[in-house]
């Protein structure tokens, strides 16, 4: 399964722990303004189940890796999220409420609402998450690449890289989230391609 979450994401940067593997940690974003997506889970136009390796590129730190297993059909989204082989914690999206169970593992600063909205940024249609954004946002989209505007001001850019992965960089900080998933930025398109 992938969460973009991801997908989108996913804004973590990993830091060492004295106790154990290293725990991904958020970059705080100074900006006062953050989109929050909670798109229905039908929105999505088909039913997927993959797992993507997101590779997290941050600034001064060795890339670091986390695997993501999702789910989505018209009732639910269910995102799993693993680092160095420890579960760090479940979502699931009915379109009404946010289940999560987290552990010890998860960053205490990645809102699970911050995950679920950023992988709907990047795998949704762009015309399901236009038609959400608050006045003020805007979502461009065009040659494999999206990228999300605050009052002209972009935000995050998401960017197809092949068929099978796509990139997501947040304006506000210096660094990048590489999403390795089976059929990129349009799932749909390989679920409806799978036997």
């Amino acid at each position: 399964m992938a969460w973009q979450a991801a997908c989108a994401l996913v804004t973590i940067f990993v830091v060492g722990c004295a106790n154990g593997p290293a725990v991904p940690q958020v970059v705080h974003n100074p900006a006062p303004l953050r989109l929050t997506l909670a798109l229905a889970p039908q929105a999505l136009g088909c039913s997927v189940a993959v797992q993507q390796q997101l590779m997290v590129h941050a600034p001064g730190q060795p890339t670091q890796a986390l695997d993501a297993l999702l789910e989505v059909d018209v009732h639910s989204v269910r995102l799993a999220l693993f680092h160095l082989g420890q579960h760090m914690g479940t979502l699931v999206w009915d379109g009404r409420q946010l289940q999560t169970q987290l552990s010890a593992w998860w960053p205490t600063q990645l809102p699970p609402a911050q995950v679920l909205s950023d992988m709907q940024l990047a795998l949704w249609p762009a015309s399901a998450v236009a038609q959400a954004l608050p006045a003020d946002w805007t979502l461009q989209e065009q040659a494999q690449q999206r990228r999300l505007a605050f009052q002209g001001q972009e935000r995050v850019a998401i960017q197809a890289a092949g068929t099978q992965a796509f990139d997501i960089r947040y304006a506000s900080v210096d660094w990048q989230l590489h999403v390795a998933s089976l059929g990129g930025m349009w799932p749909c398109t390989a679920a409806q391609e799978a036997p």
